[in-house]
């Protein structure tokens, strides 16, 4: 009797077995004749397009790598797999999926990389050479702090970060003739607010006008407006954070801020050769990645030109937290040049001459900032 329930045991894994091979092989058949998906609406990323063979490529490993990356990319279902994976990975008690952490109350963490000292060093070499190339240029650097640091309380129980605290300290002792704006204390005052997206690894328009009102303050740029047309444009957003998980459960409110003034301003994104009169694109609305409504996303350069006539211009070398701090900026500056070096490849203190800069801004996140490796490049002078 025992031997006959071990064999039918043995015939229904066997079984089961052979249903999810014939699956799996009909689904990995089916991915190879389908004409590849070029985008993921749920992971909001570009998908891996089919690699072109060489015989170069085949001897050094590269086709092999990039034929499996496609193959992961394209498979049919992989929206349901991922699902299910995370699903199996919370019953087995795992709270991380896709660089993600879970944490309670719907909240989502980007899991933080260490900082990479070696890129961190050099690009803060390149930082102090510029401010003293351009001593009479003020120059200031907000490294802000992630959610994992201000609003950590929901984080998975010991779940492994960097001391980011320690980190903007340290970058702070390094920097010569330059001021370093630390808004973690502003942050952390409001720590209970809705100043980080739950699906997203941004701040919310609340966070960047938490951290606008410090930076204004030691950038002397006077009496700032706290009288706002504050706009919900979006209440159904599910960020990076959500596409990387997997993890749905929760969504986003986007809000823009709107200041009361009577100065105007335009917007050129120069490489695109295009004029705006808004830093707002409603079209980013329609996908799903709804942050984007501050410019479009990030673009190489972009001019903002106002009627303030402070006598200030402003150049701005970011990653995308700026795009939303951009609203609560505009109104103190002439001029703002925003530059992202992830995508710019001139030389900066070209801008600082022909544009009559005043004033430089180094803006981050702190995540971003401890492992970027193109800031020093466009502010190293080319050789002559």
């Amino acid at each position: 009797m025992k031997a006959q329930k071990e064999s039918s045991k043995k015939r229904i894994i066997v079984s089961f077995a052979g249903v999810l091979f014939s699956l799996c092989l009909c689904l990995g058949v089916y991915t190879m004749l389908r004409p590849s998906r070029e985008f993921s609406q749920t992971e909001n990323r570009k998908l891996a397009a089919f690699p072109h063979f060489s015989v170069s490529a085949l001897l050094d490993g590269s086709y092999t790598k990039d034929i499996s990356t496609w193959f992961n990319d394209q498979f049919a279902g992989r929206d349901m797999w991922t699902g299910l994976n995370l699903n199996v990975k919370k019953t087995l008690g795992q709270k991380e999926n896709g660089g993600v952490y879970i944490g309670k109350k719907g909240q989502l963490y980007l899991k933080p990389e260490e900082p990479n000292m070696q890129s961190v060093n050099k690009n803060v070499q390149a930082m102090n050479d510029f401010s003293k190339q351009f001593k009479k240029v003020n120059s200031y650097v907000c490294i802000v702090p992630n959610a994992v640091t201000v609003q950590g309380g929901n984080l998975p129980k010991d779940a492994p970060i960097p001391d980011q605290k320690q980190f903007l300290s340290d970058l702070g002792q390094s920097l010569e003739n330059q001021s370093f704006i630390d808004v973690s204390d502003a942050l952390e005052k409001n720590n209970d607010q809705y100043i980080y997206y739950l699906t997203d690894h941004h701040w919310t328009g609340a966070g960047a006008q938490t951290a606008f009102e410090e930076i204004a303050a030691q950038m002397k740029l006077g009496k700032v407006t706290e009288d706002y047309e504050k706009v919900t444009v979006a209440d159904d957003f599910r960020g990076t954070l959500c596409s990387k998980s997997g993890a749905t459960g929760s969504k986003d409110t986007v809000e823009a801020y709107l200041p009361k003034t009577d100065i105007i301003y335009s917007v050129e994104y120069v490489s695109e050769k295009e004029k705006t009169a808004t830093i707002y694109k409603t079209d980013a609305l329609q996908s799903n990645d709804k942050y984007t409504i501050f410019f479009g996303g990030n673009h190489p350069r972009i001019d903002i030109n106002t009627t303030a006539q402070t006598g200030r211009n402003l150049l701005v070398f970011k990653d995308s937290y700026y795009n939303c701090l951009a609203q609560f900026m505009w109104p103190y500056f002439d001029s703002i040049i925003i530059v992202d070096p992830r995508y710019y490849y001139e030389y900066a203190g070209n801008i600082v001459k022909q544009e009559n800069i005043t004033d430089v801004l180094y803006l981050y996140n702190a995540d971003t900032f401890g492992t970027d490796s193109s800031l020093y490049a466009v502010l190293e002078a080319p050789a002559k």
